[in-house]
């Protein structure tokens, strides 16, 4: 059985053993990614979802209701704050997105 056993972690790489009972049979190194990197990829994996959202939005028959419009200013205000954050690189957090 090939198991996986830690050997350092500092905090940006991880270094690993890779074992076959008690024989070492390689070894593996993991990249950890960093928070605005986390942050960067959760923003931009909301895109699809943001295109179909807006794309139903406009295929409401008019009038479209006050909270139909309520709802969709909204939503556009965080993809808005989304798209900030990516273009400007700030990146720190996905408040308000």
């Amino acid at each position: 059985m090939t198991t996986r056993q830690l050997v350092k972690d500092d905090g940006t790489h991880r270094w690993w053993r890779i074992l076959d009972g008690d024989q070492v049979v390689g070894t593996d190194v993991e990249t950890i990614p960093t928070p605005t990197q986390v942050n960067g990829t959760t923003l931009r994996g909301r895109v699809s979802t943001a295109l179909t959202n807006n794309a139903t939005y406009l295929g409401l028959p008019m009038p479209r209701s006050n909270a139909q419009v309520a709802m969709q200013v909204e939503a556009l205000t965080r993809q808005n704050a989304a798209l900030i954050r990516l273009v400007a690189g700030l990146l720190d957090t996905t408040d308000g997105t």
